[in-house]
């Protein structure tokens, strides 16, 4: 018995002695006082071992205690002062249990002080500008909790102190008694100051018609606080109150406008909170029955041009489509919308089959009236493409070319289970790797990538000699912005004067999805580049476009600016089209001297009836070409 406790003793007395060796091998500096959640640095050096670590306990912990903590893996650590004023110690612990303490130091941690200064009352969901000393500790907060809320608590919209002072709160949407606290930003979150607030209600009201057609725009004024994220939306009369759907921010001004809901019925205009929804005012209205008629051709040619006529409400997005039979309705087919025009042009579908052309809605798809049309095969049509083996790099090649990428919301779209957005980067990559000549100088302007809901344009690339590499590093960080608007006629102006005073001819390449819907006029934008002196062409690269009457006219501006317009339906066409996009352009003429198309050397196949044609293009006498139905006629240029 005597001997184990002498072993035992023995033991306990050698790790004494290591642990001193170990004590006297290290050198320790660090603070004998500090603020409550401060931040204190301890440097040391020596023969440490990396898993070995610094932590604060209090005064009297026992041995092997330790709190948060940091490793001695490279001087000097920072820890966090305990957030409640006392005695402590600051210990240096060895790696393995039991953890014996290699060098210890008195620590008194005193308690900090802080001050708010702000109004005394504010109005319901305004900024408030809060002025505040204080120890600013990492992660100490200021937050607005109501009156008599329990210590440590806080609500969303807090500021850290680390921001500086003044910081700016928005008030509780809800009036009453509240406090400001400068909490410590260590749990349990300690209070340093306090500052009584009151929070006054606010007004507002809603002016709009009782009446309204059912998916029309709904026109009203409102008066009211406009805190930020206040909202304007419509909801059915009998909804709660924190329900919204389709909405307006009060941002946007007054009067504003919003699409009333397509099924007759009872709804109200409500004037909700940026912060918990609360209703504010509210305006009832009704909407009322909505008619429409669709009047075209019994029997269509497909893949042919029908105009088909309509009446009806018109409202945004209305569009008139043709569809199988029968069919559910679906999104799928070729279309035009109402505000086209009261005769729209639609391409047949291209399967032989019974259709109907019917009348929907812009919001929900509603069928408002159809009519049956017979869809009869097609006369084969034959093909020209034209050639050059010198595919760009010839004289006439433009020397400047500046690519506009739509990156607008539509381009989130899928196409053969990819987003559209990545099938046109992948294809411009192809264009800046392998297609333009080395000569060339090349800028890149992008819409649509930044800000949601804006018309922003960006200058990605100035023009300058082409870097292939680093133009494909700035195209692969392109993406699409959910909401984000289509500039087109902004961003073709300001491409203008990117290319002002370079010498040489220049090239304006646009990649788009979707027309233009920043209220801009791109026809009347190429002619003004045209007019200007500028020796520029445009050319009008169209993804996905299923309207015909806005393929016409992007074909329609492209002519106007002396270039081409390609339509590209898939990525292959896209990429074909883009690369197409450098070359020169040519027409085609028929028997009676009208032009019938045009086309682009090294492009896609231009389709043609069978007949007898005359090719013409600058700097190449014109040549005559037979087109035979279901055959390629090919010109290769010498």
């Amino acid at each position: 018995m005597n001997m184990t406790v002498n072993r035992l003793t023995g033991l306990l007395l050698g790790a004494l002695m290591i642990a001193s060796v170990q004590a006297e091998d290290i050198s320790v500096s660090a603070p004998a006082e500090a603020q409550a959640g401060s931040q204190i640095e301890v440097s040391y050096s020596g023969s440490t071992n990396p898993r070995d670590f610094i932590t604060i306990v209090a005064t009297g912990s026992a041995e092997g205690k330790y709190n948060d903590y940091q490793y001695a893996r490279e001087s000097p650590v920072k820890l966090l002062a305990p957030s409640q004023a006392g005695s402590y110690e600051i210990r240096y612990l060895a790696a393995d249990a039991p953890y014996a303490t290699l060098w210890r130091q008195p620590l008194t941690i005193t308690e900090p002080s802080a001050s708010l200064q702000a109004a005394e009352s504010v109005a319901a969901g305004a900024l408030l500008e809060v002025n505040w000393t204080g120890p600013d500790n990492p992660q100490d907060f200021i937050t607005i909790v109501a009156a008599g809320a329990p210590e440590g608590h806080y609500e969303s919209g807090y500021q850290y102190t680390s921001k500086g002072s003044p910081v700016k709160l928005t008030a509780p949407d809800a009036p009453g008694n509240y406090e400001l606290r400068y909490l410590m930003g260590q749990s349990p979150y300690r209070t340093l100051a306090r500052h009584e607030l009151q929070v006054q209600g606010t007004e507002a009201s809603i002016q709009a018609p009782a009446e309204v057609a059912a998916g029309a725009a709904i026109s009203f004024t409102w008066q009211g606080p406009d805190n930020s994220q206040d909202f304007i939306t419509i909801v059915p009369a009998d909804a709660p109150d924190k329900d919204y759907d389709r909405y307006v921010y009060t941002n946007k001004g007054s009067p504003a406008e919003l699409l009333a809901p397509e099924a007759p019925g009872t709804y109200e205009l409500r004037y909700l909170t940026g912060q918990s929804n609360k209703v504010l005012a509210r305006a009832r209205f009704q909407t009322t029955e909505v008619h429409a008629s669709v009047t075209g051709p019994d029997s269509i040619e497909a893949l042919s041009e029908v105009k088909v006529g309509w009446e009806g409400p018109g409202n945004p997005l209305d569009y008139v489509i043709i569809q199988p039979l029968g069919a559910e309705t679906t999104v799928s087919g070729p279309y035009a919308y109402t505000h086209r025009g009261p005769e729209l042009r639609i391409t047949a579908p291209p399967e032989p089959g019974n259709y109907e052309y019917r009348y929907l809605t812009g919001q929900s798809n509603r069928v408002l009236a159809s009519q049956a049309v017979t869809v009869t095969p097609r006369n084969l049509p034959g093909t020209l493409r034209v050639t050059d083996s010198r595919s760009g790099q010839d004289a006439s090649a433009s020397s400047n070319v500046v690519v506009i990428l739509d990156a607008s919301g539509s381009m989130l779209q899928r196409l053969d289970g990819e987003r559209r957005i990545d099938i046109a980067k992948a294809s411009l990559q192809q264009l800046i790797s392998k297609d333009l000549p080395d000569n060339t100088q090349f800028g890149l302007r992008v819409f649509g990538h930044k800000e949601a809901d804006s018309c922003r344009t960006d200058l990605e690339i100035p023009l300058a000699p082409l870097n292939r590499q680093a133009a494909a590093a700035k195209m692969a960080g392109v993406s699409s912005m959910n909401l984000a608007k289509t500039p087109i006629a902004a961003t073709l102006q300001q491409a203008g004067g990117d290319l002002a005073g370079k010498p040489g001819p220049s090239l304006i390449i646009l990649l788009t999805d979707g027309e233009e819907t920043c209220d801009g006029d791109p026809a009347a934008v190429i002619s003004s580049l045209r007019n200007s002196g500028l020796d520029v062409r445009v050319n009008i690269v169209g993804f996905a476009i299923d309207e015909l009457m806005l393929r016409e006219s992007f074909a329609s501006w492209a002519a106007l600016g002396g270039g081409q317009y390609i339509d590209a339906r898939n990525a292959a066409e896209l990429s074909a089209g883009l690369s197409s996009a450098i070359e020169r352009s040519f027409e085609v003429f028929g028997a009676d001297g009208k032009q019938v198309a045009s086309g682009l050397v090294n492009g896609l196949a231009v389709e043609l009836l069978p007949g007898e044609y005359r090719l013409q293009l600058a700097g190449v006498e014109a040549r005559a070409v037979t087109v035979v139905a279901d055959q390629e006629a090919l010109i290769v240029l010498d």
